[in-house]
């Protein structure tokens, strides 16, 4: 164990043990901050039961862990699931340890530069509202890009949408043990996401983490049996927050209301659940936070990235 500041530590990643820490720790500090400063839980969930074992594991093995004097997680430094860029989950005391979390990211997760590849990167984002890291950024020689993303969230005291007509599908939740909704699923997302290459297997395995309820995995059922839409929900009923995450409509359903209307059913069963606040990340994509607009998500952060080259 290597000293990183007076009467805080630093170490490697340990194990299920620790995964399971952090999970508890974005939890606690989510009652802190009153919004996702640090990663919600399905984010986190899935570096480790997403997609293939093998690389889930290569991924711990860029993750630090900061403890302080009586043994309490403060803050952890890692990717998301490779290397490139930094991600700072944060005690709201300790933030004084961002800029040593920086350094050690610099030091072990930057990447190649694809039009310089002598030279090294690193992405870091900050949301808008976030001076402190805004200024550490700067200062340790980050710029500010083009991109950038919303974190948007809708109260609870909000009347629920109207559902739109669905005429020809049928809304409904995924079911617990059944192969081929997995594999209908795992089709759909790659139909919306190219890039995620989703796999039945990669799905099937993220069904076994901590969060994910069968009920709250949502699809719209096409007369022929595949999903023309789906909107997942992760809740935890600790602070009683929901994400959507992730929601699509593939390309041949597209134009009839189905994400809105899978959408509309989420937040019909979270208000059964008693959700305090239901969130939704997205980029920059003009339909999709007109989408969520729509629903009642209004308000809104957003997180620019930010990158050093040297």
């Amino acid at each position: 164990m290597t000293t990183a500041t007076p009467a805080v530590t630093a170490r490697a990643y340990h194990g299920l043990d620790d995964f399971m820490r952090v999970r508890q720790f974005l939890l606690s500090t989510y009652a802190l901050n009153h919004t996702y400063h640090n990663w919600e839980l399905r984010r986190w969930e899935g570096q480790w039961f997403w997609g293939q074992l093998s690389e889930a594991q290569h991924w711990t093995t860029y993750v630090r862990l900061w403890e302080n004097e009586r043994g309490q997680l403060v803050g952890v430094a890692h990717p998301e699931r490779r290397p490139g860029n930094l991600w700072l989950q944060i005690h709201p005391d300790y933030r004084h340890l961002e800029e040593e979390m920086l350094r050690w990211g610099e030091a072990h997760l930057a990447a190649s530069d694809d039009s310089a590849p002598a030279k090294h990167k690193l992405q870091v984002e900050a949301f808008d509202y976030d001076r402190p890291r805004q200024q550490l950024l700067a200062q340790q020689g980050y710029t500010q890009t083009p991109w950038y993303g919303y974190l948007r969230w809708r109260l609870p005291t909000q009347p629920l949408p109207a559902a739109p007509t669905t005429a020809g599908y049928v809304v409904r939740a995924l079911r617990p043990g059944v192969w081929s909704d997995t594999e209908r699923y795992a089709a759909a997302v790659r139909a919306v996401f190219p890039r995620s290459a989703a796999t039945a297997a990669d799905e099937a395995r993220f069904q076994t983490s901590p969060s994910f309820r069968y009920d709250l995995h949502l699809v719209a059922e096409a007369a022929d049996g595949s999903f023309a839409a789906f909107a997942g929900l992760t809740f935890e009923d600790v602070n009683r927050t929901a994400v959507f995450e992730p929601v699509g409509t593939h390309p041949d359903h597209r134009g009839k209301g189905l994400a809105q209307a899978v959408m509309v059913e989420g937040l019909r069963r979270l208000q059964a659940l008693n959700a305090s606040m239901v969130y939704v990340g997205t980029g920059d994509m003009i339909p999709a936070n007109r989408l969520y607009e729509s629903l009642g998500f209004t308000h809104y952060h957003i997180s620019h990235v930010w990158e050093k080259v040297w």
